[in-house]
């Protein structure tokens, strides 16, 4: 019945050609029946269908506005807007996905039984090197629409010529012709826009003009909290920052209420990739009520400027504070690989008494990673849209995974999240990732003479698997997640347990 009525309507709207009633009152129909469809099949929607509710809704709320004139206008003018930021966003999305700017994705496509049955794609199957570069191409073109309202109007008119031609190419090797209707249906309001470009106030301009005022505003607020952010660690009760032969080196130290006992077990923490000393909030808090507790700052994040190793910054604080006891060194994520640089250390190796992994970053898993393209791939995608949320300040106004996955006091809370979203560490913890050592590892870190792997729950099967490998013992917190392991307090109190209980018996 849906089918029909779209059928039905669509016959109508090609038919009423110049009466506008008509046209709109079968856009309505069409859009009421694409969106019906959508509650009854609520799977296998994809740009086309995206594009064609666009166009018919945007061409029934538009029809509200009693001036034809500035009712057209503005239809035409939002699916403009539509289209173009469409083919944009989906070519900038595809730059960072590692399988199309590899000229993998497209092949991939053709191999499935939905896509890839028709001549044209078994045509492009005996030619990889064209299916390869038609998918590197598809990138290209996509993030370069937008050129075409800076090109004279019939070079513009030959690129959207272009266009359709690439869609009609898309309906007859994936036998998907909606594709055609879809996005060549956006063409004339396209066109429209570029005959009409020399007016001084258009809906784009003032879209486009609205935009960059709310970006701006927003990345200069998110700017100042990060400012703010840095001024509280650095109060009365913040970080203490070293300065040394090595350079600045921001940290803190947390002791037993009655006095430090310089003798007794130091435990210094390490943070997990891109995440701040603050991270260890609860931990540091349960843990220093009978030892004394160092976190810190790797090289370039936060406040330490210092580019010296992990080991350098550790022996410096060490000394700074007077810490002469036996070494814990407890780790989050990649933070294992970054003890495993100096648990062996002849400076203090031999102090180190024990290690305690949290959710750890197995070196051969990262080494495996960091060789695949696609995964690899994925995480820069991920590290770059943690940038652009940092630079534009989006993060302050849309949930994200950092707050969801941690609830530390307001203060700590606010602190962490600005450090996290700070480009300067987003670049940092890209650097790290991609130049951590992963040789050598697991033997460093298995050659401590008392080793324990504690697991988040959704981490359990992997961490099982590298405490075999270290020969550890073996903990896991229920309902936990990679952050909120030590980021919700109930957990982080598991893991101090655990740690507590490990040193007592070891």
């Amino acid at each position: 019945m849906l089918a029909g009525a779209t059928l039905a309507a669509s016959t109508g709207l090609v038919l009423a050609r110049g009466n506008r009633r008509v046209q709109i009152a079968a856009a309505a129909v069409i859009g009421a029946c694409n969106r019906l469809s959508e509650i009854r099949t609520p799977y296998g929607r994809d740009g086309a269908d995206q594009m064609t509710a666009v166009i018919t809704q945007y061409r029934t709320i538009t029809a509200l506005i009693a001036d034809e004139r500035v009712s057209d206008d503005i239809f035409l003018r939002a699916v403009n807007f539509q289209a173009g930021l469409s083919y944009a966003v989906s070519g900038i999305s595809k730059a960072f996905g590692s399988s199309w700017v590899q000229g993998d994705a497209l092949p991939e496509v053709l191999r499935t039984e939905a896509y890839g049955r028709g001549p044209a794609a078994e045509l492009l199957r005996r030619h990889p090197r064209l299916c390869r570069a038609l998918t590197i191409g598809t990138v290209a073109w996509e993030a370069a629409f937008p050129l075409v309202y800076t090109l004279p109007r019939r070079q513009a008119s030959h690129a959207l010529s272009a266009v359709k031609l690439f869609h009609a190419g898309v309906a007859a090797t994936m036998e998907l012709p909606r594709f055609v209707w879809g996005f060549v249906g956006s063409h004339g309001a396209v066109g429209y826009v570029l005959d009409t470009r020399g007016e001084r106030r258009s809906f784009e301009k003032s879209v486009i003009g609205i935009a960059g005022g709310v970006t701006l505003a927003s990345a200069l607020i998110a700017r100042e909290k990060r400012k703010i952010a840095e001024q509280r660690r650095l109060g009365p009760k913040g970080v203490s920052r070293l300065r040394g032969d090595i350079g600045v080196v921001e940290y803190v130290v947390n002791r037993p209420q009655e006095g430090p006992d310089r003798s007794g077990p130091v435990i210094v923490l390490e943070c997990g990739l891109g995440q701040s000393l603050d991270s260890w909030e609860w931990v540091a808090e349960g843990l220093a009520r009978d030892y004394t507790v160092i976190r810190y700052h790797r090289s370039g994040y936060g406040l330490t400027k210092s580019r010296a190793s992990s080991g350098d910054l550790i022996g410096a604080i060490l000394d700074e504070v007077r810490a002469d006891g036996e070494i814990v060194v407890v780790t989050h994520s990649i933070g294992s690989l970054s003890a495993a640089s100096y648990v062996r250390d002849p400076r203090f190796a031999h102090r180190v008494r024990a290690l305690v992994v949290v959710d750890g970053t197995d070196p051969d898993l990262l080494k495996a990673d960091r060789s695949d393209r696609r995964r690899f791939g994925a995480f820069v995608q991920a590290q770059v849209h943690t940038l652009f949320a940092a630079v534009t300040g989006i993060h302050e106004w849309a949930p994200n995974a950092v707050e969801r996955q941690a609830g530390y006091t307001p203060d700590t809370q606010y602190s962490h999240v600005q450090f996290v979203f700070s480009p300067r560490n987003v670049i940092n913890s890209i650097r790290e990732y991609r130049g951590v050592h992963t040789e050598g590892v697991l033997a460093d870190l298995a050659a401590v003479k008392s080793v324990l792997v504690i697991a988040s729950g959704e981490n359990a099967k992997q961490q099982s698997v590298f405490a075999e490998k270290l020969g550890a013992d073996f903990e896991v917190v229920e309902g936990s997640a990679h952050r909120s392991i030590i980021g919700y307090r109930n957990h982080a109190e598991k893991v101090e347990g655990a740690i507590r209980r490990f040193l007592h018996e070891g």
